[in-house]
């Protein structure tokens, strides 16, 4: 700014409070520097119409080649390993598998949480990893630890299970599968026909078949046979396995030639296995035992609407199109229905990911279009031109389709994985009012130089176009500038990965906006631009006067206003602070998961008598309920219905009937069915219910977990604690994941006579496992495939305890197990919990109602926060809250970097330090909004409404900009500061007004549920979801629009005066030193000489 402006401001800055002010309402002439690009694109017109014609085109072939998900792609820190050890007890499988595979796994680069559990059924292990770690790397590093380790492991540990959970491993079509057919025919034909046709399909990456058991061979032996024979278990276990052989003996040199040498001994047929010979009298398998080739006991069941089933869930690559692929796979289903090999089965498809999809899309996209047309037919209302509507309306489909190219150029490139979903769709929606904010400050430029500075239609777009390029860019800046902090800060919570999808989006459509609106709309407008007669003063023109006269009033009584606006600024953080905190808002699904948690001693019959009474009570209120399917599952060795390393039994999913067919919130049936559930002894049961939005969005659910050295100690205090938490009111379904073990049969062996008979303790305990175990003794290898081959004696034979007292075991003299071992019923371990090699238990609880998760957190904290627990042990909320609590936290820093960012740019702008807090004091005034609405929809803060503050603070910005720079080129131009604030005022009132309220219209349509459900229904499910951040951006722009026209002036000139008291300050500060010098000299020149 020039020194004579400066003091112009100076004198200005008494003006108002001695007399009116009198302003013309035009501003002085000044220059304009015309943009390179608006000048290239007025003067380009046919390389510019082929420019946007070739850019529908590649928009159109972008859109049909972009993948369409669900949810964003993404890829778990987390690597799980699973160790099969049936039979095993659960200190068992902590001694001789968990702690060698921690001691192998607790030293792996960048491990952040090793958790474990050791269970009947074998190990698991959860490698969780610091965010950002290669998981690639990761895996191949665990792959080579789990090697190292193997020798340490048991010698019939068979395989070693690896996953790593991704985006793409959720199925997008599950499938029941009935029939009238055998349980072999059925069978055979899943594996042998309809799995590989539905592999072989485009797209589809992986097809599994639940329910369906795999043939093994079983070798069934016979107790009278055996010790007639003379023979022991453990000779035969040591047949088979010798028996069963094709080893490399190495090269074998016969003149020129080196021929390779193989003994083959591996059994080929079902035949050759009976046949094996187990001693040198001619003694084979078959006369000992019963081989055949059938299925295993059974150990789960499963059923969909009371019928036994088979479920197939398919997966599909992570490029392939997820409509396309189900429609390709359903179109298979109804081939092989058709086809005569498929007569007798029936299809049901409970669940089908591509009808969420297509609904979320369809929800978005009516969303962005109903927002999209209100925003444009409130500019038609506005400014009352067709021609000049139509001019803005161009940005919304060319930005939009630029928007599809930049994506797919973009994923070509291996710069993202970013596909069409339900968050980068949300992004557009986001932008679509935003869209003609650019085109709209453009226009209402490019006029104002037509209309009332006389200049023709060319220059007008010219001059008009480019007065206003960089602050629109600023503003556009600005806008993009608050997803840095979420792509860098937030990226490593749940909810900054899901959300870099809206970021990239929103930044992607508003770098296309403005390109349009510094290309094609001044191109348009120099064609469409038309001198028109003066039209006669209205409304608008009454809205300018009059906001013009309260600028003139605010600048006289700034105090006053001062006073007013530091008040509305507490008690808008009063309001703000005021609301309930939770993680993510409640955004319930249509489905309800029930689990049934028997105890351990139940039967097969017993158990499945109560999941028939359960599917009765169900199937007879299905009307009720608006029940659609109803699938459940049991398994035969009861206890736990969920597995929390992934596993699952023991449970009923029940799918309710779509949203837009629903009378009832999926919440309140839920409450009736947990009201309506019988009471049966031992049987305990929990409701749960299926949430929209990314891992762990909307959970009811509070966990706790105890940790310390010794489980002994945990198991004493859980009790205590859980009763404790019982207490609190708004709790319930208090419950641990200690699970009573089930009853066991001790068999402790003597080890005097075990000597005396020739036998050690482990000859004894092999026998024995060799005639109960079920893990496969050897393997027999088909041309498809390896089967298990699994000996033990005959059901019949193994039933009481009588009979394995009576079990031959052979040493110097054959005796009968009873004579060696002492057997006692005791109750069996339960499954063990160990995190960073320490025991863990956890306690879990269920909140009433719609409790915030923050409110249950303090409640939790309030209530254990005095207990003492002794020395080294300690409780604490589990990893997903304490995830939570990070996310918040992050989001939260991403504020406050977007904040300083959006400083950054607009000090660069205005090449001052001081000029950018006027602006920035917009950003406080839209908590007002934010708590007034968010009180009205009756929304608690969550990690979602943050996203929507972080946006806001780069859009309510926006019109402070616009308005700022105008009165910054006027003072340039010469005109008095406070005439400057005012006639700046005048000027951008009504783009200001204009921008702000199609951006409001354009979010309307995504929280219109929360006000007007009678049209656009319950705000539930994905709609509940995102909505938060509509509410946010919404609430906050509006309050802020209008607080900042008012605020901002004077602001402005408050900022002013303090930058030209310090510059008086610094130049009398400077002037101090040469005046003083100067007193000096002239005092010694007076001196006399000595």
């Amino acid at each position: 700014m020039s020194e004579e402006s400066q003091a112009s401001g100076e004198e200005a800055a008494g003006e108002v409070a001695a007399e009116p002010l009198e302003i013309s309402p035009q501003a002085p002439p000044h220059h304009v520097r015309v943009n390179a690009i608006v000048r290239y694109s007025v003067e380009r017109q046919i390389t510019m119409a082929m420019g946007v014609l070739g850019l529908l085109v590649l928009g159109w072939l972008s859109l049909t080649r972009l993948p369409l998900e669900f949810l964003p792609a993404f890829s778990s820190s987390n690597i799980w390993v699973n160790v099969p050890y049936p039979s095993a007890s659960p200190g068992e499988v902590e001694r001789e598998l968990v702690r060698p595979l921690e001691d192998g796994l607790g030293t792996l680069n960048a491990l952040e949480t090793l958790t474990s559990s050791a269970s009947a059924d074998g190990a698991n292990v959860n490698l969780t990893f610091v965010d950002g770690t290669d998981m690639d790397l990761a895996a191949v590093e665990v792959r080579d630890r789990l090697d190292r380790v193997r020798d340490r492991l048991p010698s019939d540990v068979e395989r070693i299970y690896i996953r790593r959970f991704q985006s793409s491993d959720i199925p997008v079509l599950r499938t029941s599968v009935s029939s009238n057919w055998s349980r072999e025919r059925l069978y055979d034909f899943m594996e042998d026909v309809v799995q590989p046709r539905l592999e072989r399909l485009e797209g589809v990456a992986q097809v599994q078949v639940r329910g369906v058991q795999r043939r093994e061979i079983q070798i069934n032996l016979i107790p009278a046979r055996l010790q007639a024979s003379g023979i022991d278990v453990r000779q035969l276990s040591a047949a088979l396995r010798q028996g069963n052989l094709n080893v490399s003996a190495g090269y074998l040199e016969e003149g020129a030639r080196r021929l390779q040498v193989r003994t083959l001994g591996e059994l080929t047929n079902l035949q050759e296995i009976r046949e094996l010979p187990i001693r040198g009298d001619g003694l084979t398998l078959a006369d000992v035992a019963e081989v055949d080739y059938t299925f295993p006991e059974r150990e789960s069941w499963d059923y969909l609407n009371g019928e036994e089933s088979i479920s197939i869930s398919i997966n599909k690559t992570s490029t392939a199109n997820l409509l396309r692929v189900v429609e390709r796979a359903k179109g298979e289903y109804e081939r092989l229905l058709a086809s005569p090999e498929g007569q007798g089965l029936s299809l049901r498809h409970f669940h089908d990911t591509s009808v969420d999809v297509s609904e979320g899309l369809s929800e978005l996209t009516r969303s962005g279009v109903l927002g999209g047309g209100l925003a444009v037919l409130f500019t038609l209302i506005f400014l009352r031109k067709l021609r000049t509507t139509l001019l803005i309306a161009i940005a919304v489909p060319l930005s939009v389709v630029t928007t599809f190219v930049f994506i797919y150029l973009l994923r070509q490139a291996d710069l993202t994985e970013m596909t069409l979903n339900v968050m980068s769709l949300m992004g557009l929606m986001l932008a679509v009012g935003m869209l003609l904010d650019n085109s709209i400050v453009v226009i209402e430029s490019i006029f104002r130089h037509h209309d009332e500075l006389g200049e023709d239609a060319r220059t007008a777009s010219l001059r008009g176009a480019s007065e206003v390029a960089m602050p629109i860019i600023c503003s556009t800046a600005t806008t993009m500038s608050v997803f840095l902090p979420v792509l860098f800060v937030g990226s490593a919570g749940r909810f900054g990965r899901f959300m870099g999808d809206i970021g990239l989006t929103v930044c992607i459509v508003m770098a296309a906006s403005l390109l349009v609106s510094l290309t094609v709309v001044p191109l348009v407008a120099s064609k469409l631009l038309r001198s028109e007669p003066p039209s006669k003063p209205g409304l608008l023109s009454r809205m300018v006067d009059a906001y013009g006269w309260t600028i003139a009033l605010t600048l006289r009584h700034r105090f006053v206003f001062t006073v007013g606006a530091i008040l509305v600024l507490v008690g808008s953080w009063k309001l703000y602070s005021g609301i309930e905190r939770t993680f993510s808002p409640p955004s319930e699904g249509r489905q309800l998961s029930l689990f049934v948690d028997t105890p351990r001693n139940y039967s097969t019959e017993q158990r499945a008598e109560v999941f028939d009474q359960i599917y009765a009570l169900l199937d007879g209120n299905r009307e009720k309920w608006e029940i659609a399917d109803i699938a459940h599952e049991y398994r035969r060795g009861g206890g736990r219905s969920r597995n929390r390393h992934g596993g699952s039994g023991n449970r009923f999913e029940i799918y309710l009937v779509p949203e837009e067919d629903a009378q009832k919130r999926a919440s309140d049936i839920q409450a009736e069915i947990r009201d309506a559930l019988p009471t049966l002894a031992g049987v305990i049961f929990k409701t749960a219910a299926a949430q929209h939005g990314p891992p762990g969005a909307g959970s009811s659910q509070v966990d706790v977990e105890l940790v310390g050295d010794d489980l002994q100690v945990l198991e004493l205090l859980a009790p205590r604690i859980t009763g404790t938490l019982s207490q609190v009111p708004f709790l319930k379904d208090v419950d641990t994941s200690l699970e009573s073990g089930a009853e066991e049969l001790r068999l402790q062996v003597d080890a005097e006579r075990s000597v005396q008979a020739g036998l050690s303790t482990q000859a004894v305990a092999q026998t024995v496992s060799s005639a109960l175990s079920s893990r496969a003794v050897t393997k027999y290898k088909s041309d498809q495939r390896e089967i298990d081959v699994v000996m033990q004696y005959r059901e019949e034979d193994r039933e009481t305890l009588d009979q394995l007292e009576s079990l031959p075991v052979f040493g110097d003299t054959p005796l009968q197990l009873g004579a060696l071992v002492q057997a006692e019923r005791a109750a069996g371990a339960r499954t063990i919990e160990r995190e960073n090699r320490r025991s863990k238990i956890e306690i879990s609880a269920t909140t009433v109602g719609d409790m915030p998760s923050f409110a249950a957190m303090g409640m939790v904290r309030r209530t254990l926060g005095g207990y003492q627990l002794p020395e080294g042990y300690e409780w604490r909320f589990a990893r997903s809250w304490r995830d939570a609590e990070e996310d918040a936290d992050s989001t939260m820093i991403a504020f406050l970097f977007a904040v300083i960012l959006v400083y950054m740019i607009m000090a660069a702008l205005f090449e001052s330090f001081l000029q950018p807090f006027t602006i920035l004091l917009s950003i406080p005034f839209a908590f007002t909004g934010v708590g007034l609405i968010m009180k009205l929809a009756g929304q608690p803060r969550s990690s979602t409404a943050d996203m929507g503050l972080i946006i806001l603070a780069g859009i309510v910005v926006n019109n402070a900009i616009v308005l700022v720079d105008h009165i910054n080129t006027l003072r340039a131009d010469g005109m008095s500061r406070d005439n400057a604030v005012i006639l700046g005022g005048r000027h951008r009132l009504r783009p200001i007004l204009m921008t702000a309220i199609t951006t409001i219209l354009g979010l309307f349509p995504m929280v219109a549920p929360f006000f007007l459900p009678q049209v656009f229904g319950q705000p539930e499910g994905r709609a509940a979801f995102w909505a938060p951040v509509g509410l946010v951006i919404l609430g906050g722009l509006t309050t802020s629009t209008f607080l900042t026209l008012l605020v901002t002036p004077t602001l402005y000139t408050l900022v002013d005066d303090f930058k030209l008291f310090f510059e008086r300050v610094v130049r009398s500060a400077r002037s101090v030193g040469p005046r003083r010098a100067a007193r000096d000299g002239e005092a010694a020149a007076a001196e006399p000489a000595v």
